[in-house]
């Protein structure tokens, strides 16, 4: 009989493992045990479960799926910050709105859709919007534009529309947009100017599931940091229905450390982490 086998410990995060898998196609480490059951029990001292099978048991249950996606987000490792991966913003900047600028002249139009679709708690849709404003400047007043931030964590979307955040989450943010767009509300803490909060709309979506809640075609889709925790053939499924979700011509932000290769199927690569999807 090995070890595995008799070790409840392992059996109670084997089936944890098995949870997240099934509900959200999210892998959950097996070889990390001590550190995740560190997190674990820092979680259950939070939602005032005794026991692990007690937490397992409510997780399973009917109506209980935002205990499991708040328990799951606790265990990963993932974090988020303004202006992550500078080469996308530097991108936007140079290639994509200047792009996006041109299409709307030709087409007589001032719709912008944006999708961050794994949005944590809105640093990258708020880096978008001041991206877009710094590019646009004045003209972007008179655009209809804005990002949907979506996630599975429900509790991470609310701080979101909140909109403040520690400094440590701005330190990769140029000092001019930090002077621009966020204003001090003491304790080391800054909140995101209500102009670029208002831009952003922030909902509950999993990404494992059909996207038929999402009307319209998108100029850009940003789904960075997240198909590493998928299986392989959630990522599959999860890129071919993005790039479904893209306007012709539109654009597709992945994590440098995510797998390129289901995306190299669909689209075309035009720089790391960048795919585009052929103009029609």
């Amino acid at each position: 009989m090995t070890l595995e086998s008799t070790n409840p410990v392992t059996a109670e995060f084997d089936e944890l493992r098995r949870l997240a898998h099934n509900k959200f196609g999210i892998i959950v480490p097996a070889n990390a045990e001590s550190f995740l059951d560190s997190r674990l029990r820092a979680f259950m001292s939070l939602s005032g479960h005794e026991t692990i099978p007690e937490l397992l048991r409510e997780a399973r249950s009917d109506g209980r799926e935002d205990l499991l996606i708040n328990l799951v987000e606790h265990l990963s490792t993932n974090h988020s910050y303004f202006y992550r991966e500078p080469a996308h913003f530097e991108f936007m900047a140079s290639t994509l709105l200047p792009e996006l600028d041109e299409r709307l002249r030709r087409e007589r139009t001032k719709d912008i859709r944006i999708w961050s679709a794994a949005a944590a708690a809105g640093e990258e849709a708020y880096s978008v919007i001041m991206a877009m404003r710094e590019y646009f400047g004045t003209h972007y007043q008179d655009l209809d534009a804005g990002v949907l931030a979506t996630d599975i964590a429900k509790a991470t979307l609310r701080r979101g529309a909140i909109g403040e955040y520690r400094a440590e989450a701005f330190r990769h943010m140029p000092l001019a947009w930090q002077q621009k767009y966020l204003e001090y509300i003491g304790d080391n803490s800054y909140r995101v100017v209500k102009q670029v909060r208002d831009d952003v709309m922030f909902r509950w979506l999993n990404l494992t599931e059909p996207l038929e809640m999402l009307r319209g075609r998108f100029h850009l889709i940003l789904c960075r940091n997240v198909m590493i925790y998928f299986d392989d053939t959630t990522r599959e499924n999860l890129v071919r229905n993005l790039s479904t979700m893209l306007a012709p011509g539109g654009y597709l932000f992945i994590g440098h450390t995510d797998n390129p290769d289901h995306a190299r199927i669909y689209l075309d690569q035009v720089r790391p982490a960048i795919f585009r999807k052929k103009a029609s």
